[in-house]
């Protein structure tokens, strides 16, 4: 009995020691100005209503060992990669345990045509480099060929999406008190949005980490 309680510890390790090693995470705000109130800053959530000439920002903080990537596809179909990672494919030993902090999108009004915006919050342990191709492929393609590439990027960011996939996808967690660059905000402030406000955390498993936000464009 000994030896078997024995075995099972060791199995029970080994298992959380994987867990632990597939598990990421990163920190996210997703910020709005209202031009009906342009002095108030607001916290966005999927499916929140916005309007034409609304202001939109987002900032991310992410582990320099991960890849980042932020993707947009408008209303429209139109398809961006908002923010890559710069440091991808440039490991930097010494600051692997750092984190990074960045708008991944500076403060930017809303165009017609109305309709639902949706950006991807995608944070991996291993560069995603089939989808970045296929992104540029979709920059320089014409038109008509456009509209086949996006396709095929859905598809692919759907394979990553939990929800599409059947896991268990985590909800994301709002921050007890909003953060700036790593650190907490402190004093009589200390819930007010900064332009630099991180607000949620995600967390993700099998070395990714996703998040959907659809915004609708009246």
């Amino acid at each position: 009995m000994k030896y078997f309680i024995v075995f099972c510890i060791i199995i029970t390790s080994i298992f959380y020691a994987d867990e632990k090693k597939d598990s990421i995470g990163f920190r996210y705000g997703f910020l709005g100005q209202m031009e009906s109130n342009p002095d108030s800053t607001v916290e966005l959530s999927d499916g929140y209503i916005i309007y034409t000439n609304d202001k939109v920002r987002i900032n991310i903080g992410y582990v320099k060992e991960s890849s980042f990537y932020l993707i947009y596809i408008g209303s429209e179909g139109e398809v961006m990669m908002l923010y890559q990672d710069p440091l991808e494919g440039k490991a930097n030993v010494e600051a692997k345990l750092d984190t990074i902090y960045a708008s991944a999108l500076p403060w930017s009004p809303l165009s017609d045509p109305p309709g639902y915006e949706t950006f991807y919050f995608i944070n991996s342990r291993a560069p995603l480099t089939e989808l970045t191709k296929l992104m540029r492929r979709y920059d320089k393609a014409p038109e008509k060929a456009q509209v086949k590439l996006t396709n095929r990027i859905q598809g692919m960011i759907d394979d990553l999406d939990p929800s599409v996939k059947g896991d268990l996808a985590l909800i994301p967690n709002r921050l007890d008190k909003p953060m700036v660059g790593g650190v907490t905000f402190r004093g009589d402030d200390d819930d007010n949005l900064k332009d630099m406000s991180l607000t949620h955390t995600c967390t993700g498993s099998n070395g990714v980490a996703f998040q959907k936000i659809v915004l609708n464009h009246q």
